[in-house]
């Protein structure tokens, strides 16, 4: 019990519930546009970011953010461009990006415990830097959805309608994948490059399974984040468990929970 007296374990756990709540707000647009594996995708292709930034002695966090944003808008010019079908190019960028931290972390023998740390997160260990980041980017993702919620919805659903509606399609869908990879870069400091994906997909679904209005969805789906995280940080605190694969096993419990909930409603109204 004498961990809650650290500042350490504060900063941390503020930065992972600010990284819990913008992830779950743009992940349920990314959700409903199909392109839930962009996360996965992009968190992968940000560990060739992570090895550079390690091999050049600069702050990862900060380096490997304006990288993969970077390569988001990237991805989003093919797809605009109509070279490769989104999901083709995520799993490019995917393996490219693995492939060449791989091989420049062994050439610079830079494999080490600060690579793991990347892969397999470290959410209650955030650095001042990482706490300013997380508030940053929780900032401009809250703005950012509130300011074009009702564009943004038909940006999800129908993007032809909201052209003829005058919504901004391109500029808007340039916007949601920056700052979709902003947040994806923030979740893998606390979850790892490898359960990233989990915050920006998993409390999304879940809100799917019991809402029923796109309003709720969003609601929901940063309840859901934020109960995970925290059941998730107390399970691993009090059993002495990773953090990171408690919080994204409570995520697919709640999910579990809510696809049984949803089944046994349909039956109960079906016998009624």
């Amino acid at each position: 019990m004498d961990f809650f007296s650290y500042r350490v374990f504060w900063e941390g756990f503020v930065s992972a519930f600010l990284i819990a709540i913008s992830t779950s707000l743009i992940g349920l647009f990314l959700l409903i546009k199909r392109l839930a594996m962009l996360g996965a995708g992009l968190s992968h292709a940000a560990f060739g970011g992570i090895a550079l930034a390690l091999v050049f002695e600069i702050d990862p966090m900060v380096f490997t953010l304006v990288y993969t944003v970077l390569l988001g808008l990237f991805i989003q010019f093919l797809v605009d461009r109509k070279s490769l079908p989104a999901d083709t190019l995520v799993a490019l960028f995917f393996s490219l990006g693995v492939a060449l931290a791989i091989i420049i972390l062994g050439i610079t023998d830079h494999l080490g415990v600060n690579v793991f740390s990347y892969l397999f997160g470290s959410i209650l260990t955030a650095s001042e830097t990482d706490l300013l980041l997380s508030f940053l980017v929780f900032v401009t993702t809250l703005f950012f959805v509130v300011a074009n919620y009702r564009s943004l919805m038909l940006l999800s659903f129908n993007e032809e309608i909201g052209k003829l509606r005058g919504v901004r399609v391109g500029l808007l869908n340039y916007l949601l994948i920056a700052i979709a990879s902003a947040n994806v870069v923030l979740s893998i400091k606390a979850v790892g490059l490898v359960l990233s994906a989990s915050f920006m997909s998993i409390p999304a679904m879940t809100s799917l399974l019991i809402s029923s209005s796109f309003m709720q969805s969003l609601v929901f789906s940063v309840a859901f984040s934020f109960l995970s995280l925290f059941s998730g940080l107390g399970l691993s605190l009090f059993l002495d468990l990773p953090p990171s694969g408690a919080v994204v096993t409570c995520m697919v419990f709640f999910f579990v929970l809510a696809s049984f909930g949803r089944f046994i409603g349909r039956r109960f109204l079906k016998t009624s």
